[in-house]
């Protein structure tokens, strides 16, 4: 905006991003002030919400870390098993192989 010499206002260059309506005076700053705490409101909502979300994703974190550590520890204890299967099948069949036929 800018001043004419004859003490008019003029509108010089326009943003659409940073217009808004026009609103008489009075109306326009308790409207702002009521959009203010409407967007206030809205905020401390969506910041609660986020919070909650936040915890929610850290238990289930937790809950999967100790399912992945469960699964770990079985596979483990599979591997042995079968290590320990494998093994007495070629002991079988090592003492079947080396003992001639009566």
């Amino acid at each position: 905006m800018k001043r004419e010499k004859s003490g008019k206002w003029v509108v010089t260059k326009s943003v659409k991003e940073h217009n808004h309506p026009l609103l008489p005076n009075g109306r326009r700053s308790s409207q702002l002030s009521q959009t203010m705490d409407e967007k206030d409101a809205k905020i401390r909502e969506l910041s609660v919400a986020l919070n909650r979300e936040r915890r929610r994703s850290a238990a289930l974190q937790q809950q999967l870390d100790m399912a992945l550590k469960e699964m770990e520890e079985h596979s483990n204890h599979l591997s042995i098993n079968i290590n320990n299967v494998i093994q007495n099948v070629r002991e079988i069949e090592s003492n079947t192989f080396t003992k001639p036929f009566s």
